[in-house]
């Protein structure tokens, strides 16, 4: 009897243990709310307020969601009870899923005492109350954590099956219910099931008719699930298909290939004792699903469940080795989420693998007392490590996990709340409300879940109470009335006039939004042509003119895909999306063209000549600009989302604005306003989507009086060499010098310079990621500082008549690219090299500078004077962000 008490007692210690890791600062640990779990959670309000989803469905059996797929109900039915008793929020959505956790750690406890003995389910209770993988999703209202519960109470009554029970009827029952929480369960549990069959199939026989009847019943909990995906068959399935990784096109070999891979990471040490799930919302960073404690007691427990003489603990084998197979099945690979049905297991296996070491020094010992001895103290040298491996993870999670896991929608989308919050009290104050569409997933959920909208008001009127909006798409919005706009930060980018009320800063201290009351917004160019496709294939159609850029063509010319003509590009937003573009406009273009280039123009009418500034920001692919005819751009650049700009000279009346953009992989798309001095909008200058008139764009440069000479001819002093280094055009021999070696410096001379007059130099070259900065010399004549790194746009650096460029073309084993020196004539001997020194002198320790072997830049490159000369002006440069103050 005091047996039993110390056992009970015991369970209701671990039990507590694991509702208080389960339920401590629930609200704001994890910090923000997911919109999975908005969405449960006002489904749940919605069910328990008025009988409804959120679509208006009354009693749903799978609920529609995001228009995506549907909702397992088990999780949102669960909750209704919790929400509508403690009203809806961060809480009681996620106290769903710590109560299905504290049930799972219940539920296993009596598992293990009905496959071997009650102190086995004891301690698979406390080492899954204590696992990482079950700790961590018994706090996230993710419908997952339902699956596991009603499995192990399937699974325990399936083992008292096996004891001469007559539970194999409620076991198919609970079986049945595995769809109802999980997509994992539709695979998962048949394969147990079989393996069930397998191992006790003469009992199944013997005991017919329970057989007979258990299987009624499995047939009648899972039916409504038939039926349903019956008749929702494209929408029923869209969830797996959305997320499987079969592929119809490849073999079965190289598909079961495939498979096996992923199946041995979920059983790898990596995923189980080292790094976890990757994904931020899974895991912990520096902590595997299990605690490494566990490792050899789980080893043992295998062990012994493999030669324990009965078929019962066979289920436990094969538990663990079907439970990867679903999750192999589709994408994230290894995902602690589609994989959660393993940690109860491995927990058991834990356990039975440590009762056993208990158990083996008690036969060891023989006489009782030395027996009770040595077990105690085993179970205090387990707790010696087990205690703090459990309190380095506690520490982990509730302090440093919510730092790095709450902002952004890739983490757990906090703000939300406060956003909301502060927006709902200046409701009056404003004629809109808008939420940023941003880098955000599933926004829309956010205000329902927050303002708890009754569902029949939702369902009838379908009013958010705000627009949930992208700000660069201007069409949507009117700034004619007063707007309060909650934004991520780097919108504010696209406003010339707001204010401020609030910034919105997750626990890491990142700002998250600012919620701000928007007055007026810049002016991008939106009216534009656009010509293509034409081959990029290997980047080779950067360097070619597909048009002739001084007259436009005004007829169908040849492209990839037969006659190509001029057609107007139609913006949903200030960015002008070529992909999008050239994707609708020809069928036979796929839906994102990729290794192509095209051409956009708009006409430019400014009403007197002036001074303006072309802004230009985009995707990470190669632009060049020209305006009438003149080039804007020496060499193509490579845009960011960080805007950059240049003076260019605009005529009286119409201006052509050309633009080339060659395309490699992703997203292709570039934005263009512009501006005074300031940063200042030209309000009178406007655009039209019309080709310029003809001649307006063949206004030829000025002949430019500069020499182009090859910049590498042969070396003459290096700190190292590499025979084969990497660069854009493969490698060839080259040599280096770098900042960690003091006084060491990289000679080399050119090739004889015709005439005395200004040079430019070109030669290929390779810098450091590393920042650091160099200076060079021209025979022996200190010239100019240049800096190393990784920036991939045209850089340009000056010193009295001495300038230097560095056009980077990509990255291969450093920054490669092509270096531009422009000499004086008065240091122009002709008929001789020049002598060109660089020393680096400061930076990053591995920070450096190398020149190539190669002599014929020049052709290779096709580098003309006007070209040159416009990239060695350095003209493009970043503006500091400013705005009037209110």
């Amino acid at each position: 009897m005091q047996k039993r008490q110390t056992q009970w007692l015991s369970l209701l210690a671990v039990v507590l243990l694991a509702g208080a890791l389960r339920i401590y600062n629930l609200r704001d640990v994890p910090a923000g709310l997911f919109c999975d779990e908005a969405a449960l959670g006002y489904n749940a309000h919605a069910i328990a307020t008025a009988g409804m989803d959120e679509n208006g469905v009354r009693f749903p059996l799978f609920v529609w969601s995001f228009g995506v797929s549907y909702k397992n109900p088990l999780y949102i039915y669960a909750a209704a009870l919790p929400v509508k008793l403690l009203g809806l929020d961060e809480f009681s959505i996620r106290l769903t899923s710590a109560l299905f956790g504290i049930g799972t750690v219940i539920a296993i406890f009596f598992l293990g005492r009905a496959l071997f003995t009650p102190w086995v389910g004891l301690f698979a209770a406390l080492f899954l109350a204590v696992c990482p993988w079950h700790l961590h999703f018994s706090r996230i209202a993710f419908e997952l954590i339902s699956f596991p519960f009603v499995f192990i109470i399937g699974l325990t009554l399936l083992v008292r099956f096996t004891q001469g029970r007559r539970t194999l009827p409620a076991a198919m029952f609970f079986f049945g219910l595995g769809p109802y929480g999980y997509a994992v369960a539709d695979v998962f549990v048949p394969l147990f099931l079989i393996g069930f069959t397998v191992l006790y199939l003469p009992m199944l026989l013997r005991r017919f008719r329970e057989s007979l009847l258990a299987f009624i019943v499995l047939i009648a909990t899972v039916a409504p699930v038939a039926v349903f995906l019956y008749q929702h068959p494209q929408a029923g399935t869209q969830y797996i298909r959305n997320t499987t990784n079969l592929r119809a096109e490849e073999s079965v070999r190289q598909q079961a290939d495939r498979l096996w891979n992923y199946y041995q990471q979920f059983v790898s040490r990596e995923f189980l004792f080292e790094r976890g799930d990757q994904i931020v919302r899974h895991s912990v960073r520096g902590f595997g699903e299990l605690l490494p404690f566990y490792a050899p007691f789980l080893l043992l427990g295998a062990a012994v469940a493999l030669l324990k003489p009965d078929r019962a603990s066979k289920l436990v084998l094969w538990w663990v080795a079907v439970y990867p197979v679903a999750p192999s099945l589709m994408t994230e690979i290894p995902s602690a989420s589609r994989g959660f049905i393993g940690a109860p297991a491995f927990s058991l296996l834990t356990a039975i693998g440590f009762a056993s070491a208990l158990r083996a020094l008690g036969w060891a010992a023989r006489w009782r007392p030395l027996a009770l001895t040595l077990q105690t103290a085993a179970i205090g040298v387990a707790g010696y490590f087990l205690v703090p491996q459990v309190a380095s993870y506690l520490r982990a999670y509730f302090i440093e996990y919510p730092k790095y896991s709450a902002p952004t929608y890739g983490g757990f989308q906090y703000g939300y709340r406060d956003v909301i919050h502060h927006m709902e009290s200046q409701r009056s104050n404003y004629d809109l409300l808008m939420l940023t569409a941003t880098e955000v997933n599933q926004p829309q959920i956010f205000p329902l879940f927050y303002n708890r909208v009754d569902p029949r008001d939702w369902h009838a009127r379908h009013d958010l109470g705000y627009m949930v909006l992208d700000p660069s798409e201007y069409g949507r919005y009117s700034m004619n009335q007063r707007i309060l706009y909650a934004l991520r930060p780097s919108n504010l980018a696209l406003f010339t006039d707001y204010t401020v009320q609030r910034e919105v800063t997750a626990p890491g201290g990142q700002t998250e939004f600012v919620i701000a009351e928007v007055r007026a917004r810049k002016r991008f160019l939106t009216n534009w042509l656009g010509l293509g496709l034409f081959d990029n294939a290997k980047s080779q159609g950067v360097a070619q003119d597909f048009i002739d850029v001084h007259h436009l063509p005004r007829e169908p010319i040849a492209s990839m895909f037969g006659p190509a003509q001029w057609e107007r590009i139609q913006q949903q937003f200030v960015a002008v999306d070529l992909n999008r573009h050239f994707a609708a406009a020809d069928p036979r273009t796929p839906g994102n063209p990729e290794w192509v280039c095209a051409y956009a123009v708009t006409t430019v009418r400014a009403p007197a000549a002036q001074t303006a500034y072309l802004e230009v920001s985009g995707s990470d692919d190669q632009f060049r600009f020209w305006l009438n005819g003149q080039t804007l751009t020496g060499w193509p650049m490579v845009l960011s989302s960080t805007p950059v700009r240049r003076p260019i000279q605009l005529r009286a009346g119409d201006n052509a604005l050309l633009v080339k953009g060659c395309d490699t992989i992703g997203s292709w798309d570039f934005v263009a306003r512009l501006t005074d001095t300031d940063g200042h909008d030209l309000v009178e200058v406007t655009t039209v989507p019309e080709l310029p008139a003809p001649g307006i764009e063949d206004s030829a440069a000025a002949q430019k009086s500069v020499q182009l000479v090859e910049g590498f001819d042969s070396i003459v002093r290096f700190e190292r060499t590499n025979q084969n280094y990497p660069d854009y055009r493969g490698g060839t021999e080259s040599w280096a010098a770098g900042v960690r070696e003091p006084n060491t410096e990289l000679v080399w001379r050119s090739a004889p310079c015709p005439a005395k007059q200004s040079t430019v130099l070109a030669l290929t070259a390779s810098m450091s990621d590393d920042t650091g900065e160099a200076d060079m010399y021209v025979n022996g004549q200190r010239a100019v500082s240049f800096a190393l790194g990784s920036d991939r746009r045209p850089r340009a650096w000056s010193a009295g008549e001495y300038r230097v460029a560095f056009v980077s073309r990509t990255n291969a084993a450093g920054n490669s690219g092509f270096l531009l020196i422009q000499v004086p004539a008065e240091h122009v001997v002709p008929g001789q090299p020049l002598e060109l020194r660089v020393v680096p002198v400061r930076g990053h320790a591995d920070a450096w500078f190398m020149v190539k072997s190669y002599r014929d830049t020049i052709a290779h490159e096709q580098i003309t004077p006007e070209a040159a000369l416009e990239t060695l002006d350095g003209a493009w440069s970043e503006r500091v962000e400013t705005r009037a103050a209110h």
